[in-house]
């Protein structure tokens, strides 16, 4: 151990590695989270002082990151998804293909339940509830992949509904896109550009977040 690392650089307290006393640096990636919030920051945290300052900022970190999510999936929806591959007086930037692909099972009863609903001119609510979950899925996927990418919109979207498996009661959603980033934002609307974004910097928060992995002890 060098002469620079014989005390931590955060409390000072001597680093040893004995069987009577055993305080050594925590790791790097404790270190970035503790760093993220604390106000004085330092290059290193030993044991003594680092592990009761992870302790505190892991709980801030997991609350952040579990807010932000929060968050994005309420607003989420602002990002416009649609079929028309150019829409009128939109100037956008194309970025890349999105998709997104979501299996349920039916289940016999449902099977059931739907056959017989039909044959008295009704639809099955069940199986409804199941295809529209899939699509809300395949909607978020198609949604967050473009805020990933910097986009702000979808366009040329197109969904298709398969049979995963034959008699096997599971059911495929999938839908695919065309992420663009929209030049002329406020065609939208004042509200929904100011949603959307809220929703860039909260994306761009939540995977400089993702960076860091929690430990345990």
């Amino acid at each position: 151990m060098s002469e620079a690392l014989e005390r931590c650089p955060n409390c000072q307290e001597d680093l040893k590695n004995s069987f009577l006393k055993n305080n050594r640096l925590i790791s790097q990636n404790k270190t970035n989270i503790i760093n993220e919030y604390i106000d004085s920051k330092s290059m290193h945290y030993c044991s003594k002082c680092g592990d009761v300052l992870y302790d505190k900022y892991r709980l801030q970190f997991q609350k952040e990151k579990s807010e932000i999510s929060n968050t994005l999936k309420n607003l989420i929806s602002s990002i416009p998804v649609i079929t028309t591959h150019s829409p009128l007086n939109w100037r956008y930037n194309i970025l890349e293909m999105v998709t997104g692909q979501s299996t349920t099972g039916t289940g016999v009863l449902t099977e059931f339940t739907s056959t017989f609903t039909d044959l008295i001119g009704s639809q099955s609510g069940r199986h409804n509830q199941k295809i529209k979950a899939g699509e809300e899925m395949c909607f978020f996927q198609l949604r967050k992949q473009t805020l990933d990418l910097g986009g702000n919109a979808v366009i040329a979207t197109d969904i298709d509904y398969s049979e995963v498996g034959a008699g096997k009661g599971m059911l495929m959603v999938c839908m695919s896109g065309t992420a663009v980033s929209i030049y002329n934002p406020e065609i939208l609307g004042v509200e929904k550009e100011k949603r959307i974004d809220e929703l860039q910097e909260l994306n761009s928060r939540l995977n400089y977040l993702n960076q860091f992995n929690l430990e345990e002890y």
